[in-house]
């Protein structure tokens, strides 16, 4: 692997805390992803893809192997975002909606089969693909649930949902106390603050939810 993609590859060190490069721009480029987020702002994808490809190299090295094979999914979602936020269709952004009694059933169950069936597998990658993973998979089930959900969440922020931002919320938290473990501290703070950010999404995405209630006319 190139030096500068490598964990261990420091570029500073903060109270004791070795930084690697591509901890440090994945970390800036994912906080200021997440601020476009919460505004609602189309820039969050381009500055987004940025922070998927640096964070791929961090999860791979770290046994997070959801968390890696996410970041490409958050690939093919993040330039679809770009597209359907970007209103190519309708000529004008989409509007912030809730999503029906229904999906909410059918996320719920995505989640428990994804998280179960998704989680067998990685608790064995590194039996199946020895050569590709060497070592076995850090906390596979709640990484694997942790992906589920990020999908469900970001596919769900492409479609401007309100409910994304609940994922968000309960997908960071977890996160905080699982990259600390791992030794990622970085990436453990960034999710700290993401953790934050989420709860002002949910706030302000509701606020312009019922704004756009408001405007339409019947």
């Amino acid at each position: 692997m190139t030096d500068f993609l490598s964990i261990n590859y420091t570029i500073i060190e903060i109270l004791g805390y070795r930084m690697s490069l591509v901890e440090l721009l994945g970390t800036i480029s994912g906080v200021l992803a997440v601020i476009l987020e919460t505004r609602s702002n189309i820039w969050t994808w381009p500055v987004g893809i940025i922070s998927i490809v640096f964070s791929f190299f961090v999860f791979y090295q770290t046994s997070l192997y959801s968390d890696m094979f996410l970041q490409i999914y958050y690939m093919v979602t993040a330039v679809y975002g770009w597209i359907y936020w970007h209103g190519i269709k309708t000529g004008r952004q989409t509007p912030i909606t809730l999503l029906t009694p229904r999906g909410r059933i059918i996320h719920a169950i995505l989640i428990i089969i994804g998280t179960v069936g998704i989680g067998y597998f990685m608790s064995h990658i590194h039996q199946i693909f020895p050569n590709l993973f060497p070592t076995e998979a850090a906390f596979p089930y709640p990484d694997t649930f942790v992906a589920v959900l990020s999908i469900l969440a970001n596919w769900m922020m492409a479609q401007r949902k309100v409910e994304t931002w609940i994922l968000w919320i309960v997908v960071d938290v977890i996160c905080t106390v699982m990259y600390s473990l791992k030794g990622i501290q970085f990436f453990s703070l960034e999710y700290l603050i993401f953790t934050l950010m989420a709860v002002y999404g949910l706030i302000n995405w509701i606020k312009l939810y019922r704004t756009g209630l408001k405007n339409v006319k019947i």
